[in-house]
């Protein structure tokens, strides 16, 4: 739906190790994204900042590769490894540098959490030391495996971007164990937006039969599901809607998306 999913899949993606064996350059010298023509930040700068000299010792650093994320978005991943040759930490920055995960392993769980003003209060240190902007708005907090889950949910002109913005993850003493960031591309915004009550009506007639529309129409930046006939992989623009949700005849919750310009079905979410 047109609320973010926040899932397990978040830390375990954060906290993943790689355990192949190092080809690297040592961690004093300086990756090789920069000769490449790209405006990297180099890992062991950032590992300076995050890790301990104790665990900076006898880490190597790997030859950077080019991954996509989640959203199709090239990035640069760097890592560091110790001696075995298992994963210390992982970075990954977009081609323009904008830094988007950091990912620590052999972070202590812990059976206590901290609590709220005090995980947003480690969140706000952890994003000023590592030199990136501070989120707006109220984050939603959550504890679960040993681990706190701070999220700031991205919005542009006032509408939430599902999915997109700054999640700090940290254990129990507030220990820093990744963060992620994500920023989708945006399509401009229809020049004039339809009303909500004219975006209910149009959701209620494309609604299957014996369907039930409720709940008050809200904009959203969403990602087309229909007929978008674009490739795997490539960044498609999130687009400005109208999501109303509904009951199905068998009790089934449902969301249509609607372009909020044109009232042009953009996505149907939840049906079986």
């Amino acid at each position: 739906m047109c609320k973010s999913r926040w899932t397990l899949a978040l830390l375990v993606g954060l906290v993943a190790a790689c355990g192949a064996p190092s080809t690297a350059i040592a961690p004093s010298r300086a990756p090789m994204a920069n000769g490449a023509g790209l405006n990297i930040q180099s890992i062991t700068a950032i590992a300076a900042g995050i890790l301990s000299p104790m665990e900076l010792r006898s880490l190597v650093a790997r030859p950077f590769t080019l991954v996509r994320g989640e959203s199709g978005e090239q990035r640069v991943r760097q890592v560091l490894v110790g001696a075995d040759g298992v994963e210390a930490l992982r970075v990954e920055s977009a081609l323009d540098g904008s830094l988007r995960l950091i990912a620590k392993s052999g972070v202590a769980l812990e059976s206590a959490a901290l609590s709220e003003s005090a995980a947003i209060a480690r969140s706000l240190r952890q994003l000023l030391r590592l030199g990136l902007e501070m989120p707006g708005g109220g984050p939603e907090v959550r504890s679960t495996a040993g681990r706190t889950l701070v999220m700031w949910t991205r919005e542009v002109r006032g509408v939430p971007v599902p999915g997109d913005g700054t999640r700090v993850v940290l254990n129990g003493s507030g220990e820093l164990v990744g963060l992620a960031i994500e920023e989708s591309p945006l399509a401009t915004p229809p020049a004039r937006l339809a009303r909500s009550d004219a975006a209910l009506r149009a959701a209620t007639a494309l609604a299957p039969s014996g369907a039930i529309v409720v709940g008050t129409p809200g904009l959203a930046w969403v990602l087309p599901t229909e007929g978008s006939g674009e490739p795997v992989g490539q960044r498609v623009p999130r687009r400005l809607a109208w999501c109303v949700g509904g009951v199905l005849r068998d009790g089934a919750a449902f969301e249509l998306q609607l372009d909020a310009g044109n009232l042009a079905l953009l996505g149907w979410d939840g049906a079986p």
